[in-house]
């Protein structure tokens, strides 16, 4: 099968047609499924977030999350990797975003969470 061929497939059974097919040969439904195989490949990317809570307290203590982003920068095509920690005992913001294509830093911030203001 080449990339960019249509398969046909029976909508009732699924058995495999060709595109000239009017109905399938195995149950005669008339019903039709098309997919196109496309060139592209379809990345799936990975994210944690992490949150520390107390009991019988709403609010978190401790809160990680390291993702990939899309980014509204027509620049960054691949989007972006965001670290961010925010861990109130320590009193503690860390941020660092990356280009997701080249590694680059793009912003990083390293402060006490009770001089962060966003």
């Amino acid at each position: 099968m080449s990339i960019d061929e249509i398969r046909v497939r029976c909508s009732d059974c699924g058995t495999e047609l060709k595109p000239s097919d009017k109905q399938c040969p195995k149950c005669g439904s008339t019903k039709k499924a098309f997919v196109k195989i496309m060139p592209d490949q379809i990345g799936i990317r990975e994210g944690t977030i992490l949150k520390q809570r107390r009991k019988r307290v709403r609010k978190f203590l401790l809160e990680m999350i390291d993702r990939w982003k899309s980014s509204g920068d027509p620049k960054l095509e691949k989007g972006v990797q965001e670290f961010r920690v925010i861990d109130k005992g320590k009193d503690e913001y860390h941020h660092v975003v990356k280009d997701a294509k080249t590694g680059e830093i793009i912003h990083e911030e390293h402060e006490p969470l009770s001089q962060h203001r966003t």
